[in-house]
């Protein structure tokens, strides 16, 4: 059995795709900014806060997408 039958895709515009992305980028320059300043005066690698901003971000957007995608659509 294809494991794409299993799940019904949903079709989304690229207009809507590009709403997420900025979204994305958002939440990711907000955790990237407030890691940068949290954690990096503790003598943390600033490459490592942009990678657990990148990290928390991608969850964040997993979370919400999650939750959009499982609530009814109106109309």
């Amino acid at each position: 059995m294809n494991d794409a039958s299993l799940m019904p895709q949903s079709r989304s515009s690229v207009s809507a795709e590009l709403r997420w992305l900025a979204f994305f980028l958002a939440i990711f320059a907000a955790l990237a900014y407030g890691l940068l300043r949290w954690l990096v005066p503790h003598h943390f690698n600033d490459r490592v806060a942009v990678m657990l901003a990148a990290i928390l971000a991608g969850f964040v957007m997993i979370a919400i997408r999650a939750r959009f995608a499982a609530r009814p659509r109106k109309g």
